[in-house]
């Protein structure tokens, strides 16, 4: 594979393919990989330099952006924080809600991750009818019923909307679907509502820093090898809804420690 290709710097197109982790269902087909990556501007940009000369970007990309796109999640947990604190009772799950796009399209998700290993389903969602999920009920014949359940047997509930602005790549790598993300600017706050309105301006989770995510499918394909090489690259642990809880129960805590 040819990493640097001679001629324009132009993108391949990334026609219809998805995220590796979206081919994976949470049955017991085969799983798909994450590698996590915490960098700086200068680091992230030379990723980038090699992910676009080999891949394509993502559909939501957005020109007048510099190719990226507001994302947010709105993450659930239950009373104890089990999904935060990673007990058992969680099982390694997350239920969110993500949107791509201000006003694109969104979707209900279920993320299973053990290690680097990680099985993702998702199912469309209207606006109007997150509310009406939230509180058990559900659109007919919506595919979506596996969220409602699962939110409701693990007694799940929004605790905050983290936002952030994504670049993404996509392409075929070894025959197996691969992508890059770089997801820049996140933010958080607190909620218990079933939405995904912007996060608007929350102080910033990881002030110049960028969190650069691997995703492949078997094997960690050449594409990859080569840019941890060349780049010396150390995989990390971030996490987005982790970093910010982590944040804000510390200050939850001192503030009832104040109060005392």
């Amino acid at each position: 594979m040819r990493l640097v290709p001679d001629g324009p710097d132009q993108p391949p197109e990334s026609g219809g393919l998805e995220s590796p982790s979206l081919f994976a269902d949470v049955g017991d087909g085969p799983v798909a990989y994450e590698q996590k990556f915490l960098l700086d501007e200068d680091r992230a940009r030379a990723v980038e330099t090699f992910a676009k000369r080999s891949l394509g970007l993502d559909r939501h990309a957005d020109p007048t952006r510099g190719n990226s796109y507001p994302t947010t999640s709105l993450y659930t947990d239950t009373s104890e924080y089990d999904v935060y604190r990673r007990t058992e009772a969680a099982g390694g799950c997350k239920f969110r809600v993500r949107r791509y796009g201000a006003e694109g399209p969104m979707f209900v998700e279920q993320k299973i991750k053990f290690g680097d290993r990680v099985r993702k389903r998702r199912a469309p969602v209207k606006l109007s009818e997150l509310a009406a999920v939230g509180r058990g009920a559900a659109p007919p014949e919506w595919p979506g019923i596996w969220f409602r359940d699962g939110v409701a047997e693990q007694k799940l509930s929004p605790v905050c909307r983290i936002a952030y602005d994504r670049v993404a790549y996509l392409g075929v790598a070894e025959g197996g679907t691969v992508r890059i993300t770089f997801d820049r600017n996140v933010r958080g706050t607190r909620t218990d509502r079933w939405d995904v309105e912007r996060v608007g301006n929350s102080p910033m989770l990881l002030e110049g820093q960028v969190i650069c995510e691997f995703k492949f499918r078997l094997a960690l394909p050449a594409l990859f090898k080569v840019i941890i090489g060349e780049l010396g690259l150390a995989p990390s642990t971030v996490s987005k809804y982790r970093r910010f809880m982590q944040t804000t129960l510390a200050a939850e805590n001192e503030g009832h420690a104040d109060a005392r």
